[in-house]
């Protein structure tokens, strides 16, 4: 799909794959100079999250050519990846793009997509994939709803009591250490727990889960 977005609990390895999702997809395109890009909220945590990983997954491929200042690599057949701040957005401003990772996008300015990131994939038809943890019912929980009910989008919902990631005895004392509301939005990532001070957000999301939540008739022309 053109359009994907995965919802991640803490230690998923999400950086792991989107780069190697970024170093695949530059790998196998058939455009002519394709180039791609990690966006993080940050530069510098750009830098720290995916860099190394970046070094270490396309250092195999031969003639791979990175620029530190730059924070690019360069492989084989003028294919570019390059790490990029939504602080300095200015920064992304001019390219085109054949694929986008937006990491952390529930801290991300919205507008950077919508503005800047979206109009660099038109005209070779891009792909754009989103990730992050619930943060309330913010704009990342938006983008989720929307995603969610449309057939051409990838949308997955990865909880940590669910992957096996972490095994139990971990999670357990995670569970104690952050507390209920945290370690339900870091680990088990859900978007009503985020939201301080809401009311009954363990019972909503019980029911969510349990599928108690649906869309039910009703006769707008009745009493109210």
């Amino acid at each position: 799909p053109r359009a994907s977005l995965l919802v991640c609990h803490r230690r998923f390895g999400k950086s792991v794959m989107a780069v190697n999702h970024l170093i695949r997809a530059a790998a196998e395109c058939t455009l002519e100079a394709p180039r791609y890009s990690f966006i993080a909220p940050y530069l510098k945590e750009a830098k720290a999250i995916a860099w190394d990983y970046m070094h270490k997954y396309a250092g195999v491929i031969p003639g791979n050519d990175p620029k530190e200042g730059e924070l690019a690599m360069n492989l084989p057949g003028n294919r570019r990846i390059t790490l990029y701040g939504a602080d300095n957005a200015d920064s992304i401003q001019g390219i085109y793009l054949d694929g986008a990772v937006m990491d952390e996008y529930q801290f991300t300015d919205p507008r950077v997509f919508r503005q800047i990131v979206r109009p660099m994939l038109a005209d070779r038809k891009g792909w754009v994939m989103f990730l992050g943890k619930p943060l309330g019912r913010n704009h990342f929980y938006d983008v989720y709803e929307q995603m969610r009910n449309d057939p051409k989008c990838l949308v997955r919902l990865y909880r940590a009591s669910e992957t096996g990631v972490i095994d139990q005895d971990e999670l357990d004392s995670m569970r104690r250490d952050m507390g209920e509301d945290l370690y339900a939005q870091e680990v088990e990532c859900s978007f009503e727990a985020a939201i301080e001070g809401a009311y009954y957000a363990r019972e909503l999301e019980a029911a969510r889960a349990q599928h108690r939540i649906k869309t039910v008739p009703w006769e707008p022309t009745g009493p109210a």
